[in-house]
């Protein structure tokens, strides 16, 4: 049976049209994915993303525990401060990617994939030591909310003007109504936005502030479709397509947050950093790419796509790949994606096109 965020009545009388989200039953949009990606590029949307994980992490050796659990440098984190990082296997293999967060000297907020909760909580209790950390499991129980666009913080400045002081990945935990919260200058669109994390009866509150009429300002609900384009045109990998419990950090591109110690590690056990992720752009107009869809140089498939759509942006097709030797980015002539018995033209760039 699949589990229902505390914001399923209120997606329902929305008319949101749902699909199955690593177990739980959530928004895949409210009518017009397309719609709903271009008001987050354009204006401010917000998403419900209470599927995720959140795990609270205290005590007065919380910081250096999770220091050695987690593949980022979390010595540099300061206070209301976050953090992208993995949680890895005995081998480099990512068991899941997450975001830290550090609301206080000691107490940490985790926030993991829907998918991968279960795994992270059970790896962190079995490594946890005798005493000075503790664990608080609140995922399911907690409303959490991405308010993405470029148009966010005129929007949260209504609500708490203390976030115009947030710099990007910067925090603050602040009292509302019934609970305290945390406000975070995070996202996973590409554009600007916060993400909100709170109790059930505050987090319904606030969502239907949200979509009030804020005269100006017009804030819409935006389901997991449009957020899926929007990490695809950023560059954003997603857990299960891009990175998985094989593939590490290095083969992903995603070196730049690992600790110097473990990435010269890694790079020891695959040097070749082979097959690797790397972000793709078609070069004529193709009908939308899509997950295991085949890539040539010449007559020799080399990789396979892992994430793909046709830019609400640009209309081109973009998205991820798994290669199997090295390629050269940027080059024009090489490179074709297999769609329906036809080759069309790709090349290999850096990550994203925003």
């Amino acid at each position: 049976m699949s589990l229902k965020s505390p914001l399923y009545e209120e997606h329902k009388d929305l008319g949101a049209v749902f699909t199955d989200f690593s177990g739980w039953q959530m928004p895949v949009h409210f009518g017009s994915i397309i719609k709903e990606h271009k008001l987050v590029r354009e204006s401010v949307g917000v998403f419900d993303i209470s599927h995720m994980g959140v795990i609270f992490v205290s005590g007065t050796m919380a910081r250096v525990w999770l220091n050695e659990l987690l593949a980022n440098d979390l010595s540099i984190l300061d206070t209301g401060h976050s953090q992208y990082t993995f949680l890895l296997n005995d081998q480099g293999g990512v068991m899941d990617d997450l975001i830290v967060y550090r609301l206080g000297d000691e107490t940490f907020l985790l926030v993991p994939n829907a998918s991968g909760v279960d795994l992270v909580y059970e790896t962190m209790v079995k490594q946890l030591p005798e005493s000075d950390v503790f664990l608080e499991n609140r995922s399911g129980s907690v409303v959490s909310l991405a308010v993405q666009g470029k148009e966010s913080l005129a929007l949260m400045e209504r609500m708490n003007p203390k976030v115009k002081h947030l710099q990007k990945n910067e925090l603050f935990v602040c009292e509302g109504d019934c609970d305290s919260m945390v406000i975070a200058r995070t996202g996973y669109t590409g554009s600007d936005g916060f993400e909100i994390f709170t109790n059930i009866e505050q987090g319904k509150q606030i969502w239907e502030w949200l979509l009030k009429d804020h005269g100006s300002i017009q804030c819409s609900a935006c389901g997991l479709g449009a957020r899926d384009t929007l990490r695809i045109e950023a560059g954003y990998p997603l857990y299960g397509n891009e990175l998985d419990s094989s593939m590490t950090p290095l083969q992903a591109g995603l070196g730049f947050f690992l600790k110097p110690s473990l990435k010269n590690e890694l790079r020891a056990m695959n040097p070749e950093r082979l097959p690797r992720i790397v972000y793709y752009q078609l070069l004529e107009k193709t009908p939308p790419p899509r997950s295991g869809y085949e890539i040539y140089e010449g007559d020799e498939k080399i990789g396979v796509v892992t994430s793909g759509c046709l830019s609400p942006l640009t209309g081109d097709g973009v998205g991820f790949a798994l290669v199997q030797k090295e390629i050269t980015l940027n080059d024009i002539g090489n490179y074709k994606l297999f769609v329906r018995n036809k080759k069309y033209s790709l090349k290999f760039t850096k990550r994203g096109i925003i």
